[in-house]
């Protein structure tokens, strides 16, 4: 099935294979007695990769200080961000 993407930036046109739709049917959920199906994505997979890391910074990390006791430490939050950084110890 040729979809085209649903993000009005993007407009790509990608396939969903009759595997991809056998897999949303196994994980569809039963509720009582009656399975709800999950439709098949409206997005590429380059946007709903996007949208699943745009929470989440894993890919720059900044050197910071412990705030209990003060040692370095590795954190994915930038130095002037206002929020505490601990090391895995504290």
């Amino acid at each position: 099935m040729q979809k085209t993407c649903g993000n009005p930036w993007c407009k790509q046109s990608f396939e969903i294979t009759d595997d991809d739709l056998e897999f949303y049917q196994k994980i569809s959920p039963i509720f009582g007695d009656k399975k709800e199906l999950i439709p098949p994505p409206t997005l590429c997979p380059d946007c709903r990769m996007q949208r699943r890391l745009a929470w989440r910074n894993e890919r720059n990390l900044h050197r910071r200080t412990c705030g209990l006791c003060g040692k370095g430490t590795i954190s994915s939050f930038a130095p002037e961000s206002p929020y505490t950084v601990y090391c895995n110890n504290c």
